[in-house]
């Protein structure tokens, strides 16, 4: 089976919360992101974020994946850590990356997928989630 892929994005917008990472462009209700019939594991994650910095602080961010679609179970994958002692002149972003995984799947069920900025509250982290399914 060829790769295939399924992404997200959404905005942290607090500290130390959970947020569903469930929007898909200009597409905000993208539906439930399933696990593709005939894929045998999630490859790998691509990954991408970045704050607006608007408070100053240090944070880390991380992806939760969640789901019946992942029978080993739960996911969690730290994605970067950014900061500063400034809200001016401050770029906190970070270029897709890619994080190898080889998880089990089970086809035709979900997969959740979440965001959590911890730490200090730099504002809004925007975060973008692509899963490679083999």
């Amino acid at each position: 089976m060829p790769k295939q892929y399924r992404t997200r994005n959404g905005t942290i917008a607090s500290a130390n919360t959970k947020t569903a990472i469930s929007e898909q462009g200009s597409i905000s209700s993208p539906g439930t992101l399933y696990v593709p019939d005939g894929a045998r594991e999630l490859e790998s994650v691509i990954v991408a974020a970045c704050a607006d910095f608007a408070a100053a602080g240090h944070a880390a961010v991380f992806v939760r994946l969640e789901g019946s679609g992942l029978p080993s179970g739960p996911e969690t994958l730290l994605v970067c850590a950014m900061g500063g002692n400034s809200t001016t002149g401050v770029q906190g972003r970070m270029a897709a990356k890619k994080i190898p995984l080889h998880v089990p799947v089970t086809p035709g069920n979900d997969i959740l997928i979440y965001g959590e900025m911890a730490g200090d509250d730099l504002g809004n982290v925007e975060l973008g989630v692509t899963l490679v399914f083999t």
